[in-house]
């Protein structure tokens, strides 16, 4: 049962041997021709294994079968149930894993990258982070330097998509609102936004993944976050 002052958090296994002919039946026609649109067979496999374990997902929440389901888009293509508004949730994946984050009444963002996918994260830190701070992370270990970078990238991703903006924003500059508080890691902490909204921001990692939860909350208290893992049996 999902309460106000909860979070969930669902692990999604997206395997490539995983049949995507037995999960067609629960998505849209607009979904499933937007998955005949992907070049990658292996792209279009994940959106359609993702979407439908999200609409399963929702629908048991809302007691509702899955292929009920009504989407609707921000203008930044973000999906959301217009019936039923109050249910947030941020859909993420990287690799044959995807990562579901629902919770009620708040604005939320997820994501997840598998720390040894980027291959240019060297160009990416040099492009995107403010100097102060490519200066501390090149003072890193190698290894370090990868994890941090990871880390920077999925909170401001996080953060993005709990905002509703634009993620076209990730290619021009990693703005870090936490700056003071990830010269040392910590595993959750909550920062303000020029608005003045406070945001908890929680490290979800796994694993050879890393991964950020933000959610906004009172300034005196953060949502309780459980998670849950996906049963492919």
């Amino acid at each position: 049962m999902l309460s106000s002052a909860a979070v969930h958090l669902w692990w999604l296994p997206l395997p490539q041997s995983a049949p995507v002919e037995a999960v067609e039946s629960l998505l849209s026609a607009d979904e499933r021709q937007r998955a005949r649109r992907f070049r990658r067979p292996a792209a279009a496999r994940q959106f359609c294994l993702g979407r439908a374990r999200l609409r399963t997902i929702l629908g048991s929440y809302l007691g509702l079968p899955p292929q009920h389901l009504r989407f609707a888009y921000t203008p930044n293509g973000r999906p959301y149930l217009p019936e039923v508004p109050h249910l947030m949730f941020s859909l993420t994946h990287a690799g044959d894993l995807g990562l579901l984050a629902v919770t009620l009444h708040q604005r939320i963002g997820v994501d997840v990258e598998v720390t040894y996918r980027r291959a240019n994260w060297r160009g990416l830190a040099r492009r995107c982070l403010p100097d102060a701070t490519h200066r501390r992370l090149c003072a890193l270990s190698d290894e370090e330097q990868r994890r941090a970078m990871a880390w920077y990238w999925v909170c401001h991703e996080a953060l993005l998509k709990a905002q509703g903006k634009a993620s076209l924003r990730r290619l021009l500059h990693i703005d870090l609102p936490w700056e003071g508080t990830c010269t040392g890691y910590v595993s959750h902490f909550t920062i303000q936004d020029a608005s003045g909204q406070t945001w908890l921001v929680r490290d979800v990692s796994r694993e050879e993944t890393r991964a950020a939860l933000v959610v906004e909350c009172p300034p005196d208290a953060g949502p309780e976050v459980v998670t849950f893992d996906w049963d492919l049996n």
